[in-house]
């Protein structure tokens, strides 16, 4: 095996290979050559320089295209494998909570798109006040589509038997989905209280997707 360079002449995303020209080698066309599958359509313009690893026999379907050089690609550009997915979702308006069993914080919820398999870290800040005295007050995410039902942990309680009534609570709440299929989900803010009811204020929620 040994490494060369090439351009890009044509790129076929359905059997994910590429026509190369070997640089140098204007009549060295490579048909059928497999790319690496962690490089996304956007970096095999035609045109693009690329590295290649060929096989000493000069069979194009023992080859590969590596990795493209020479010029830095746009900042969106990114891996087949893991494109970047942020949503984020605010509530400005208080809400009550007199539920015991999770009931969702209406208006924070995200849905987000994954192109492969990966993780999802979601994060939650809110604040607000306890109506009752004595109680708790609990956050937690949840993975509520088609795709599943799932309470995510850790979730975040504050509160107590020690809590006055009126008390200013501040909540932060961070939880990681991994072994998330390709597809669109939908996470939800939930919140609940052990009696009495609370208040939350105001909240911010944010979801990220993440390779792996």
């Amino acid at each position: 095996m040994y490494i060369e360079r090439g351009i890009i002449r044509s790129f076929d995303p359905g059997t994910w290979q590429a026509s190369v020209e070997l640089a140098g080698a204007h009549t060295a066309l490579l048909s059928g050559v497999p790319v690496a599958a962690d490089l996304a359509s956007d970096l095999l313009a035609p045109g693009t320089r690329v590295w290649l690893c060929l096989s000493e026999e000069g069979n194009p379907a023992d080859a590969a295209v590596l990795v493209p050089y020479g010029t830095a690609p746009a900042a969106w550009v990114t891996s087949r494998l893991w494109k970047p997915a942020l949503a984020s979702a605010s509530r400005t308006s208080a809400v009550t909570c007199s539920a015991t069993a999770y009931e969702a914080v209406p208006g924070l919820s995200v849905s987000l798109t994954l192109e492969a398999a990966g993780s999802v870290l979601l994060l939650a800040a809110a604040c607000g006040y306890l109506v009752s005295p004595g109680i708790t007050y609990a956050l937690a995410f949840f993975h509520h589509d088609g795709h599943e039902a799932t309470e995510l942990v850790p979730g975040e309680e504050i509160g107590g038997t020690g809590a006055s009534a009126g008390e200013s609570v501040t909540l932060c709440a961070l939880a990681l989905q991994s072994g998330v299929p390709a597809g669109t989900h939908t996470f939800v803010l939930k919140h609940r209280v052990s009696a009495g009811s609370a208040v939350l204020g105001r909240g911010r929620i944010v979801a990220l997707a993440m390779g792996g």
